[in-house]
């Protein structure tokens, strides 16, 4: 059935008023992804138990509700002893699932069976790699995705938000989805991506970074004075950057390029990255914006071949010295 824009914006849709993490995160699958050990799981049994109490998380507002919690990635004993550490106390609104958490298809079959699904906000599967779709097919995208987009949809059509923990490529935290360990399948099937950016896990500072079809922001993020949970770092100027779009569209056109380096002229380089620029302005745009670059390794220089102005624009595997 066609419909029509008019008709379209004026539709009210189900979902609304059902956004958790001040209206961030609208119902949908999203990755929570980061290395190893940097402390994905402490933030969202954090998140989680925030949606449970009604309490703002990381200076975000979130709604009360009930939370599930899949987790094939601990042992019951250590998920006991990471509430403890966080000084969470004993609650009945979150709830854990040790047993049944290690298929999307047994997962999806315990969320299709909860009575008063509408009582739940949020949904944690902890983690990805654990799951049997993505360990027995080898994480082929064929067999993962459409059992992934069935869980999404199923997801979606409750007004929940999922949230996926999964890895990041060492050494690679810094930039976007792409870094994702492995899955195109993830990425492909998810509605966005929160991605916990810390350079090691000794670093007390960090920033999550929040990659999402309409959002794309930066929230900084430091270690308690016991040096577990992370909480909002309110310090410098701000808390909260918008990273301009057209330099991520940059950003993720140089980083897909095979050799990792971007070379033409200013049309030439708009044209490709889909930045939405005067090309005439992109060597200004880089210099204003050169910051942004620096976070994530990637370096710009101009070149005269001929006639014409060059641009060199690289993005570097490892930290800059």
């Amino acid at each position: 059935m066609l419909i029509t824009q008019k008709e379209l914006l004026e539709k009210q849709f189900k979902a609304d008023g059902r956004e958790i993490f001040g209206g961030i995160l609208k119902p949908g699958l999203y990755v929570l992804a980061g290395t190893s050990k940097v402390g994905k799981s402490m933030i969202a049994t954090t998140m989680a138990n925030c949606i449970a109490k009604g309490k703002d998380f990381l200076g975000k507002s979130m709604p009360q509700g009930k939370v599930i919690y899949f987790d094939n990635d601990n042992y019951d004993f250590e998920t006991k002893s990471r509430i403890i550490s966080l000084n969470l106390s004993g609650i009945d609104e979150v709830l854990y699932e040790f047993d049944e958490s290690k298929s999307i298809e047994v997962i999806n079959e315990v969320l299709i069976n909860i009575k008063n699904i509408n009582d739940y906000r949020l949904v944690i599967i902890d983690s990805y790699v654990g799951l049997e779709e993505v360990i027995i097919t080898k994480d082929n995208y064929f067999e993962v995705y459409p059992v992934l987009k069935k869980l999404r949809d199923y997801i979606v059509s409750k007004n929940l938000v999922g949230i996926v923990i999964h890895h990041t490529k060492k050494g690679k935290e810094k930039l976007d989805q792409d870094n994702l360990l492995g899955s195109k399948a993830l990425s492909g099937a998810t509605t966005g991506t929160l991605l916990l950016s810390v350079r090691n896990e000794f670093d007390r500072h960090g920033q999550l970074k929040l990659i999402l079809r309409n959002n794309k922001s930066v929230i900084k993020i430091k270690k308690d004075d016991s040096d577990i949970s992370w909480l909002l770092d309110n310090s410098e100027d701000g808390t909260t950057q918008e990273i301009p779009r057209d330099i991520l569209f940059l950003i993720n056109t140089v980083v897909s390029e095979e050799n990792h380096i971007l070379k033409g002229t200013c049309q030439e380089i708009v044209q490709k990255s889909r930045m939405e620029i005067n090309p005439s302005y992109l060597t200004k745009f880089l210099k204003l914006h050169q910051h942004y670059l620096d976070e994530n390794n990637v370096t710009f220089k101009n070149e005269r071949t001929g006639k014409k102005r060059m641009i060199i624009i690289e993005y570097h595997n490892e930290d800059i010295q």
